[in-house]
């Protein structure tokens, strides 16, 4: 069974809303970035990644639109997929995000890009395997990581959050470094 079917058929997380045949974002680009989950106001109800209903770009990706433009590209040119395929509770995260990381590596496995981006926290701590203290000590780093049958450059990136100070600023180092490996 192919991972799009799997993911239709999924109940380990019970009978939560979820990403099905939008769960990556057909992109160009030799990255992926990687949120936390499905925004119940985001494609779970538009089926677009980073549209809300009306087709509006929301407030988090009008920052990521914003430092896109560094590497000349826009919302639509990129790979994009949620850590958790759910529209979850925060407090469920690691256990939901556990369910899905075999069908995260799947999709991963799918496509033509070796660097990912996580974007925030909690996709960093699942792609890196490990917990981490402050987000800040490994914003910017890259890490060398193989899952399935690839080798990718993770590299953690803060959340695009019109609510977090370093969504826009302290990421525009990282793209403007991410234009120069790419």
């Amino acid at each position: 069974m192919d991972y799009k079917n799997e993911l239709k058929e999924c109940k380990k997380c019970g009978n939560l809303p979820k990403l099905v045949d939008n769960s990556i974002q057909i992109g160009k680009t030799k990255f992926i970035i990687i949120g936390e989950s499905p925004a119940k106001n985001g494609w779970i109800e538009s089926g677009r990644a980073f549209y809300n209903i009306k087709g509006k770009l929301q407030g988090s990706e009008k920052i990521l639109a914003k430092l896109l433009q560094i590497l000349d590209l826009k919302i639509e040119d990129i790979y994009f997929t949620e850590c958790c395929k759910c529209l979850i509770e925060r407090k469920d995260f690691n256990y939901c995000s556990n369910n899905c990381k075999e069908l995260l590596i799947k999709q991963l496995n799918d496509i033509d890009c070796d660097i990912i981006l996580p974007m925030g926290a909690y996709p960093a701590s699942v792609l890196l395997e490990t917990k981490i203290g402050k987000l800040k000590d490994v914003v910017g780093k890259i890490y060398n990581k193989e899952f399935g049958n690839k080798k990718y450059k993770i590299i953690p990136i803060y959340h695009t959050s019109p609510l977090n100070p370093k969504g826009y600023k302290e990421n525009v180092p990282i793209f403007e470094n991410l234009k120069k490996i790419i």
